[in-house]
């Protein structure tokens, strides 16, 4: 795996010998800093496995923070495809990624949903979807795994049974952690066990050439997504789960263990929806 500081190094280099100011160096420098502490909190993925829908999440969630400025955005958007392009031309992606600048009558609203949204969602995949899709969501959305740690999971890594259930994660920088698994999970997994293909692969998620990949996750998500008009991906469930968790009053170290974020910082990230709705409550009120 890339060593992030060794490369962050070379970039730097890089922009110092394109005569580019301190100042504007350590602009980039931070606003690349601030990408991947977000990156290492939805993937344990390294940055050669990052792909344009991981770019495209981000600028939704800088958008989710509603005091961002349009034109703050677009130089953090700046400042990330010169890095990406940095990064194509050294062979550390195996394709240049672009992120489209924000025009300024965007919304500034995280692209997360709403308890109607997600009832909304799980309606429809319950309704029309597979076994393997409703547990795809039912998964992602209770437990707020990353899509990387979702196509990972073995059959022998589940426990489960009517009343009580496990899954053992292993997340980034292979580090173990056992989250529960409520009645809705452990109903799907067991209706999707008796519908699994049989396979050589111990995967618990296949398709039709073994285990199922990022992208064809972020596809089945899109497939019910697209029916009901609204925009998710797997890094929307797990946003959505943690704010959840977080206005019900679960306090922020057990919110840091539930997602296997190593820092404290990287959960503060989902802190923000819940200020701004704080902030919302507040100059609503009307004594």
């Amino acid at each position: 795996m890339v060593n992030i500081t060794e490369l962050l190094n070379d970039f730097r280099n890089e922009l110092l010998r394109e005569d580019k100011s301190e100042n504007t160096v350590a602009s980039y420098i931070s606003d690349i800093n601030s990408f991947l502490s977000w990156y290492e909190g939805s993937t344990s993925e390294g940055i050669e496995k990052l792909i344009a829908l991981d770019l495209k999440d981000y600028r939704s969630y800088l958008l989710g923070n509603r005091s961002a400025k349009v034109a703050t955005v677009n130089r953090k958007v700046a400042s990330i495809n010169k890095f990406m392009d940095w990064l194509h031309n050294e062979g550390h992606l195996q394709k240049s990624l672009k992120l489209k600048q924000v025009k300024q009558n965007t919304p500034q609203e995280f692209k997360g949903l709403s308890e109607r949204e997600v009832k909304t969602l799980r309606k429809e995949v319950h309704r029309n979807g597979n076994k393997r899709d409703i547990l795809i969501i039912e998964l992602l959305l209770n437990t707020g795994l990353r899509v990387s740690e979702l196509c990972n999971i073995r059959i022998g890594d589940i426990e489960a049974s009517e009343r009580k259930g496990r899954i053992k994660v292993m997340g980034k920088g292979m580090k173990e952690r056992v989250l529960q698994l409520n009645k809705e999970v452990r109903e799907a997994i067991e209706e999707y066990l008796q519908v699994r293909p049989k396979m050589d692969c111990d995967c618990l998620f296949v398709g039709q050439r073994g285990g199922l990949t990022r992208n064809g996750v972020f596809k089945s998500i899109k497939k019910y997504a697209d029916r009901i008009g609204i925009e998710v991906s797997p890094h929307t469930l797990r946003h959505t789960l943690a704010r959840k968790l977080l206005e019900s009053g679960s306090d922020i170290t057990t919110v840091q263990g539930i997602l296997g974020h190593e820092r404290l910082e990287t959960t503060a990230i989902y802190t923000k929806t819940t200020q701004d709705k704080m902030d919302r409550d507040l100059e609503g009120l009307n004594w």
